[in-house]
């Protein structure tokens, strides 16, 4: 789900707090992510696939 903020005082109070979600086990599975263009998205697509490499890897 993606949501616009109408100011970005909002956003920063929002991204600020968002670490308090992954204690809340009522709320484990809610992740929130600054919004990335599409140049970003893939250089995080290309990061995750070379963690997710080196932890097969490393779990040989």
């Amino acid at each position: 789900m993606k949501m616009r903020m109408r100011s970005q005082v909002a956003v920063e109070e929002i991204m600020a707090r968002k670490g308090k979600l992954a204690n809340d086990v009522e709320h484990k599975d809610i992740w929130i992510k600054r919004d990335m263009n599409l140049e970003e998205r893939e250089k995080e697509r290309v990061l995750r696939s070379e963690a997710k490499e080196k932890t097969r890897k490393g779990q040989r």
